[in-house]
């Protein structure tokens, strides 16, 4: 018994469409696997760049001696900060002097935590931990959304062909039936007559 199909009859072009949907879906998965890879990834990378710096790292006081005059050293220098001139004890239990970055607020004689690495010479803050997880996220979101964008612009692509293919056809059936249909051409009647 032959099985009748149901429904409206389906062109070529609609079913080059829907396969071409189910392939866009399953790379839409991939890319998304792929943003969760990248963003842990990028996670990792930072983190171990954060746990590596604490180690490497230690935070100690330094008595500022006298602030660098503003056209000296500006390496390091951020907004409310400023170069001084300190003296420090090292993570070796060694005395140093030098230039650090302090506060703006802080005057000569202040006390003021800084980062030094195991040598002791001043270091920026190791990485925040909180920062590869923002990375990680960053990260993952820009794969994402170039994946869904590109996904986007090759349904898109497909779409645009169809619709082509589809009003070529229309226009060649159109030109077969109009002729007959506007009565421009006889009809078999008028023929034999």
């Amino acid at each position: 018994m032959e099985r009748r199909r149901r429904g409206l009859p389906r062109r070529r072009t609609d079913r080059i469409e829907d396969v071409v949907a189910v392939l866009l879906c399953g790379l839409g998965v991939v890319a998304m696997v792929l943003a969760g890879l990248v963003g842990t990834a990028a996670h990792g990378a930072v983190s171990a760049r954060a746990y590596q710096e604490a180690a490497d790292r230690s935070r100690v006081v330094v008595t500022v001696v006298e602030p660098v005059d503003l056209a000296g050293s500006t390496e390091g220098v951020g907004p409310g900060t400023r170069r001084a001139t300190a003296t420090w004890t090292a993570p070796d239990g060694t005395a140093r002097a030098g230039e650090v970055t302090i506060p703006m607020s802080a005057k000569a004689g202040s006390a003021v935590p800084v980062w030094v690495d195991r040598a002791g010479t001043p270091a920026p803050a190791p990485t925040s931990p909180r920062a590869g997880l923002l990375v990680g996220v960053v990260a993952a979101g820009w794969v994402a959304v170039a994946g869904v964008l590109l996904l986007l612009a090759a349904w898109r692509l497909v779409q645009r062909w169809t619709a082509h293919r589809n009003d070529a056809e229309w226009t060649r059936r159109w030109a077969e039936v109009e002729p007959e249909w506007s009565g421009r051409t006889a009809g078999p009647a008028d023929r034999t007559g």
